[in-house]
């Protein structure tokens, strides 16, 4: 019998990533139903709770991220396009257990599914969309959450009640909708995380609605890469084109309106595609970007 030896660096690899699995708590996801009136159908809504939630009650309550496209965040049997996830509970698990960010609540908010999540996310049509979704109801996203989704969060979970302790996000359309719901509802969001997000949608016209924004949001994270597109080939000197200029664009808005020192991260990363796995791994620098101080 042939003996096959694992090699020395792999095997400790192996040790310490089943190490590292048994050290960290056991995520508590829960997972409800919510009925909308606003959209007339009915979504999951999963809910990552951080760790010894129900053993330690923390009175001034927990801040809360809420996070679009809820299929493709937790588990990749449950993703809708790429069978991949952000990995959201294994990174939020470990940046709380390590004491990097305080204890926060996340709140996947799931699509309407393949076929109608644009008619949620997009506030204007989309003529690159194919095929084209001809009247989208975006323009009703913010209401959703203000009417609908926080509440029903904030009625069963101990979440802080404040602008400042809310954080929306998402990636793509999630992130279009995301930044435009802050922008119409000023009130009710504090930060945002927004991940390739497409700006580009009806000429661009997100960036003109932050040109004009009365208020801004208190933090804003943009991720992006330079390869979006995901060509064969991309070279280190890549720009990024369109993508890359949007994002900048939005962060030269937010500092000439006032937005405050420490106020606005942007990352571009070299080659990175338009995915779940590079939403991932940006994902830690992320949150310890919007909960430094929680």
């Amino acid at each position: 019998m042939i003996k096959r030896l694992i090699p020395l660096g792999l095997l400790l690899m192996i040790i310490s990533a089943g190490a590292l699995a048994q050290s960290l708590p056991q995520r508590d996801l829960r997972i409800h139903t919510l009925e909308s009136k606003i959209f007339n159908n009915t979504r999951k809504i999963r809910v990552l709770l951080p760790p010894h939630y129900e053993k330690k009650r923390r009175k001034e309550g927990y801040s809360v991220l809420y996070l679009n496209d809820g299929q493709n965040l937790f588990d990749e049997a449950d993703a809708i396009f790429n069978k991949a996830e952000w990995k959201v509970d294994e990174t939020v698990t470990r940046l709380i257990s390590d004491r990097i960010i305080g204890p926060i609540i996340v709140v996947g908010i799931d699509n309407a599914g393949k076929k109608m999540r644009p008619n949620e996310y997009l506030p204007w049509e989309d003529e690159y969309l194919d095929p084209p979704m001809q009247n989208p109801q975006g323009s009703l996203y913010a209401e959703f959450l203000e009417k609908e989704v926080i509440p029903f969060i904030e009625s069963k979970y101990r979440a802080r009640k404040k602008r400042e302790a809310r954080i929306l996000g998402g990636s793509s359309y999630g992130a279009l909708i995301s930044l435009y719901s802050a922008l119409k509802k000023p009130d009710l969001f504090g930060s945002l995380l927004l991940e390739s997000p497409s700006f580009y949608v009806s000429d661009a016209k997100i960036l003109a609605m932050a040109e004009s924004a009365e208020k801004l949001p208190l933090k804003v994270y943009l991720g992006v890469g330079t390869n979006e597109m995901g060509l064969k080939e991309c070279g280190s000197d890549s720009d990024g084109g369109e993508a890359v200029s949007d994002i900048r664009r939005l962060g030269s808005i937010l500092k000439r309106k006032g937005l405050a020192d420490g106020g606005l991260k942007v990352v571009v990363e070299k080659c990175a595609v338009h995915h779940e796995d590079a939403w991932a791994k940006r994902l830690p620098d992320a949150l310890k970007f919007l909960f430094s101080t929680d």
